[in-house]
């Protein structure tokens, strides 16, 4: 699943060193970040510690909230990786229902520092904001599009499907800034097996009855 694109026309690298150098400066972006917050981070300190020139930094990247922004980026397409299957199969779908909220967790947690610095630059920039709306969006969209599929098969999941999927997706996200924030005392097995068994009590009831053998 492709995300969209918070940034239009900025220089992307053609060569591997290129890659290597930028790869460099969000790294060390994503670490004055979580340090500094979204608000103090400074262009000198990223490009200190990334041990390059102000001259590449600005090869990149336009200003500090650009490179701010390229972290969020990063982190929400990991988020899609690793939660939506490239493709949905009915005949394996508790799997990857299983697989996707596991996986979106998993990633989740492991940018938890990250995920927790962005809260409040959502508050303080518009295209952040519109960002997360475009990100949301999306992914609601596409799973409109699945269940339509699934319909199509004969699944009869009940209900407005674009109202549906807001409710179901925000559960999981929901879920997820919660353990994060307030609820680290869970692990992942116990977060990801209780979404769980609140997809399959919603989706599965939905599928096709099975022929009885003759």
């Amino acid at each position: 699943m492709e995300t969209a694109r918070l940034r239009r026309a900025r220089h992307e690298p053609v060569q591997d060193r290129g890659h290597r150098t930028r790869r460099k400066v969000l790294q060390a972006a994503r670490k004055i970040l979580v340090r500094r917050g979204f608000q103090a981070a400074r262009v000198e300190e990223i490009t200190k510690l990334a041990q390059v020139g102000y001259g590449t930094f600005y090869k990149y990247f336009r200003n500090k909230q650009d490179v701010l922004e390229a972290v969020m980026e990063e982190v929400f397409f990991q988020l899609n990786e690793a939660s939506f299957p490239a493709r949905v199969e009915a005949s394996h779908l508790e799997v990857q229902i299983r697989d996707g909220i596991t996986n979106y967790l998993r990633t989740y947690y492991k940018n938890r520092e990250v995920l927790l610095a962005l809260q409040p630059a959502s508050m303080i920039s518009l295209r952040i904001r519109r960002f997360l709306s475009d990100m949301r969006e999306q992914d609601i969209q596409w799973m409109v599009t699945e269940l339509k599929k699934l319909g199509q098969q004969g699944w009869r999941i009940q209900g407005n499907p674009e109202v549906f999927s807001l409710v179901m997706l925000h559960t999981v996200e929901a879920a997820a800034q919660d353990w994060i924030t307030r609820r680290q005392h869970l692990k992942l097995e116990e977060v990801a097996g209780t979404l769980c068994e609140i997809w399959f009590k919603t989706i599965l009831p939905a599928r096709p009855a099975r022929n009885p053998s003759s």
